[in-house]
């Protein structure tokens, strides 16, 4: 992710949390449709914890809520930005504990094949 992408995505998330009503929250999702996708979910996550470690939890559920619903809307078959965490933190942990031994680590992938799409490959970039 480039870093005027990046600035992109925190003005985008400053701009939602100053919304006055959900009128003014849709419009604004509206006219940044390009940026929402799965690094900018990640980036609210980012955003969400930075406000959590300053001391200021009023947004951080608001936010997360919002990425959630996000994500739902970006690809409504796919688990969430958590489900995709948990899966790659699993398989990358059975690669380590195993020593990359396929036996362990295929079951795993063919078990949560569902979760191998473009999703899955922006988490893991991010990750």
């Amino acid at each position: 992710m480039n870093e005027q992408r990046a600035q992109a995505y925190v003005n985008l998330i400053e701009q939602l949390l100053t919304c006055a009503d959900v009128e003014e929250l849709n419009n604004i999702l509206q006219a940044n449709q390009e940026l929402i996708d799965p690094q900018f979910l990640q980036v609210m996550e980012n955003y969400a914890t930075w406000l959590e470690q300053q001391g200021n939890n009023n947004p951080v559920a608001w936010l997360r809520n919002m990425a959630q619903q996000l994500g739902q809307y970006l690809n409504p078959q796919a688990g969430s930005i958590e489900e995709y965490v948990g899966f790659l933190s699993e398989v990358l942990q059975a690669e380590y504990e195993s020593n990359s031994d396929p036996a362990v680590v295929y079951p795993i992938l063919q078990r949560r094949q569902h979760l191998l799409d473009d999703t899955f490959a922006q988490v893991y970039f991010v990750f």
